[in-house]
């Protein structure tokens, strides 16, 4: 908090050569520089032949969705969740049953998409209702737990007996995972090499950074930001708490079910231990 209080502070007090062209930076629009950040990014296929060098900057893309989910709980609600990985875990598994041999469904990408980010932004809404009565490190610590049981059960799901059924049913396919998942694709097109869905998470990353952009700056945004500074002062002025908790928590948790289900369909395939804590 005191870093982002002196930013202004930090600015005026800028030295060298790259001085003046930071501050002709800092003049442009924010739509602006916004623009020409994507089309720089959207140059970075065109320089490189190497897969490998693509896969990274898809991880850099997916790993920016993740931040930017996680910045509707922490940064904008105040609220410290350490087990968001465990809703972008979610997001894939989902999109993996919902896409793949694991139970013979193989739905379309426009079908089980919004599906995944529905479900895991009810998870995350369900995930939230403690956060009623807990703050700072308890919140942390029953969010740490549920990332953790996450992984323990993705792991041990593969001997499941439901009620009513007198065989173990594979759910997730233990520590092997769920392997052949489909591919994202629409209108007849489908997404198989790298360098497409490295434009696909620039496409995605782009839409959420706008849309929370002028989410925050509304009514619900600057209600977050007087959560995250004072609980009680929030509430005394008769600011809905409770809600705008559960509201963060299911919102950033979509956003992890998004980039779930875009980083399960890249690696074909989901495996326990993509989300673990390290």
């Amino acid at each position: 908090d005191e870093w982002v209080a002196r930013h202004e502070e930090r600015r005026e007090r800028r030295v060298g050569a790259a001085a003046p062209l930071l501050d002709a930076w800092d003049r442009f629009p924010a739509w602006a520089r916004l623009a020409v950040v994507v089309a720089l990014a959207a140059l970075f296929p065109l320089l490189t032949e190497s897969s490998y060098h693509e896969r990274v900057g898809f991880n850099a893309l997916y790993f920016a969705l993740l931040a930017l989910g996680l910045n509707v709980v922490v940064g904008y609600a105040g609220l410290l969740d350490l087990g968001y990985i465990a809703f972008f875990g979610f997001g894939a598994y989902v999109y993996a049953l919902l896409s793949s041999n694991q139970f013979d469904l193989h739905l379309p990408t426009v079908a089980s998409v919004p599906i995944v980010i529905v479900a895991t932004a009810a998870l995350g809404l369900l995930l939230g209702l403690p956060s009623r009565r807990l703050l700072g490190d308890y919140l942390a610590i029953v969010t740490l737990f549920f990332a953790q049981i996450f992984v323990t059960f993705t792991t041990n799901a593969n001997r499941i007996t439901p009620p009513g059924r007198d065989e173990p049913v594979d759910l997730t396919g233990g520590p092997n995972g769920i392997s052949g998942v489909d591919a994202w694709s629409a209108f007849g097109l489908e997404a198989i090499e790298v360098e497409t869905y490295f434009y696909i998470a620039l496409v995605l990353a782009v839409l959420v950074l706008v849309g929370l952009h002028f989410l925050n700056e509304s009514r619900t945004g600057r209600a977050w930001r007087a959560l995250r500074e004072d609980p009680l002062a929030a509430e005394a002025m008769t600011i809905p708490v409770n809600r705008l908790k559960l509201v963060a928590f299911a919102m950033g948790a979509g956003v992890a079910g998004l980039t779930g289900s875009l980083f399960a369909a890249q690696q074909i395939g989901v495996f326990p231990q993509n989300f673990e804590v390290p």
